[in-house]
């Protein structure tokens, strides 16, 4: 448990919690229809930030500051971190004090064949904890659609488990020819403003925004709401659709609402894009553990969905309704329409209950839950109980370099001829997945490691693992698949941007294809570092094999860049 003692919003709604809550209170929306933008030859329905707005809330909040070396999006990030900290009011120089940076493409825009540092994520991620003085490694976590939530589990556990007294946790995304052209690219997005779980819903919507939650171990500002509980769990079915089964969703919520009264839960704030397979999915996750009769909404009608942003921003807005005792209508859902059944919240209501449940899902199998209280001001912080890594043992390590696989020191040679190196390993190792040819190469790259390191440490790849959890990093993201797709959609005449080149564009879909070839259903991560530090991936490790239902943890680093290839896996097991 860890208590929110600062939080802030910027969106097409406004630049503070209060602006944009009152906003969705009173049913306004920040959607719009836009035409002859970002280049994009269609119209599209998106919520996108005030610019005239933001420049002049920059020269208020930060008149005395030169920000011409920041790009639009790292203004934005720290527009709303200080935002947040006039609530909060910590010293962001303790180095007791942690930045977290959740993004799905961060400064994409800036993308081009020159492309230079400043579209690497932990680029912006250092210059923003850099500008705040502080001097820890800040951790940017890049998971799709989850990123949001996913960086409030991770805060989570290094609060409960000693590494950091405070936790600022900010997400932020600005929408781009890149971002439109690739959902437009899956037929996801609907012309005019979205309808979650509505019957005659016809897709998804974009927004921008920037959303930050500042997490402490001390109730210092004496905060209503805590951060009770978390998980992340993999479908592992498939890299761009849902579960049918729901597996990931569900699993999750069996893990936050373990020792959880539920009929202490006010309401569920959904992802509720209003895609039809993930309002479906969310409907039978929540029949499968018996929450269909809970209250349920989506604020995608206000806001669009703001991917790597949108599990802070809704979890604020919820936040903010559960302490009013409201819970807010699901906009725009006239007839419900799931065929499992589902309470979708269709007016404001009170409640005198004291939790709610957030559910975020994503590409590559992605999903996670985190469960919300709110308190009165005697209850104090507790310790989890802890792990370390002592109480843990190495099964086997993995190395791709220098065009060779080292499995615990033993070489298999890449044989370099003509054509794809990693394809030509697979040949000669007579591996058996056709789907390995449809993959880009950081996928190719760790899943060649993985496939040799898992079958020499015997585990049977038909074999469900829910016990099983993996967790990458890589310093480039999947900068080789986004110049790719750059290339796809620069002419205007000849448009066809590609849903299978789109979604390896998201760094994290490497431990997706892991997952669903070894079927692989505990927590898949990923996250961007300047270089590997090993020591910070034992502390994810380490937080991981806190949760009791993980027994293996599958981590290290996926490199592919520009034809060079680094991978360093281990798999560790929890004694």
């Amino acid at each position: 448990m860890i208590f929110c003692i600062g939080n802030n919003i910027i969106s097409s709604l406004g630049f503070s919690t209060k602006e944009n809550y009152e906003a969705v209170l009173n049913g306004q929306t920040g959607l719009s229809s836009h035409e002859n933008t970002f280049g994009i030859p269609e119209p599209f329905f998106a919520s996108l930030i005030d610019e005239e707005k933001l420049n002049n809330e920059l020269i208020l909040n930060f008149k005395d500051e030169d920000l011409s070396s920041y790009t639009k999006f790292e203004k934005l990030l720290l527009l709303s971190i200080k935002k947040a900290n006039d609530e909060a009011k910590i010293d962001f120089r303790d180095k007791n004090t942690l930045f977290i940076l959740s993004t799905t493409k961060g400064n994409i825009s800036y993308l081009s064949d020159e492309m230079d540092e400043k579209v690497y994520l932990w680029h912006s991620a250092h210059k923003v904890a850099s500008f705040f003085g502080n001097e820890n490694e800040p951790l940017v976590i890049s998971n799709a659609c989850i990123s949001g939530a996913a960086a409030q589990v991770e805060a989570l556990r290094l609060i409960e488990n000693g590494y950091y007294e405070n936790c600022v946790v900010v997400g932020g995304e600005l929408l781009s020819k890149f971002i439109i052209s690739g959902f437009q690219s899956f037929k996801a997005l609907s012309q005019e403003q979205c309808q979650p779980f509505d019957k005659n819903r016809h897709g998804l919507n974009l927004g921008e925004a920037a959303a930050t939650i500042i997490y402490s171990k001390e109730n210092k500002t004496n905060s209503k709401i805590v951060l009770l509980k978390g998980a992340i769990r993999n479908d592992a079915r498939h890299i761009s659709a849902p579960s049918i089964e729901a597996e990931g969703l569900y699993n999750c919520l069996v893990a936050i609402t373990e020792d959880v009264d539920k009929n202490d839960i006010a309401f569920v704030n959904a992802h509720g894009t209003a895609t039809i397979y993930n309002d479906e999915m969310e409907a039978l996750a929540l029949n499968r553990i018996a929450m269909q009769q809970i209250p349920t909404n989506s604020l995608k009608a206000h806001f669009g969905h703001t991917l790597g942003a949108a599990g802070l921003l809704e979890s604020i807005i919820s936040m903010q309704a559960l302490q009013d005792g409201i819970i807010l209508q699901s906009t725009n859902c006239k007839e419900i329409g799931a065929k499992h059944e589902i309470n979708v919240a269709q007016e404001n209501m009170r409640t005198d209950k004291s939790m709610f449940v957030k559910m975020v899902s994503g590409f590559g199998g992605s999903n996670a839950a985190l469960v919300f209280k709110k308190i009165d001001e005697t209850l104090e912080f507790s310790d989890s109980q802890i792990f370390r890594l002592s109480d843990s043992q190495t099964i086997i390590e993995g190395k791709l370099k220098d065009n060779a696989i080292y499995i615990n020191d033993i070489e298999h040679k890449l044989e370099d001829v003509s054509g794809n190196i990693l394809d030509n390993f697979y040949r000669k190792e007579k591996l058996s997945y056709p789907k390995f040819f449809k993959m880009d190469n950081l996928s190719k790259a760790g899943f060649i490691v993985s496939e040799l390191m898992l079958s020499e440490a015997g585990f049977d790849r038909e074999t469900p693992k829910k016990n099983m959890a993996i967790i990458l990093c890589n310093r480039s993201s999947s900068s080789d698949d986004d110049l790719i797709y750059l290339q796809s959609i620069k002419d205007k005449d000849n448009y066809f941007p590609s849903p299978s080149v789109f979604v390896y564009t998201l760094p994290n879909i490497v431990a997706g294809e892991i997952a669903i070839r070894n079927k692989i259903f505990g927590e898949t991560s990923f996250y961007i570092s300047e270089y590997y530090s090993k020591d910070m991936m034992l502390r994810q490790v380490n937080n991981v094999l806190s949760t009791k239902s993980i027994d293996y943890v599958l981590f290290g680093w996926v490199e592919a860049l520009k034809g060079n290839y680094e991978v360093e896996l281990t798999i560790i097991k929890k004694s």
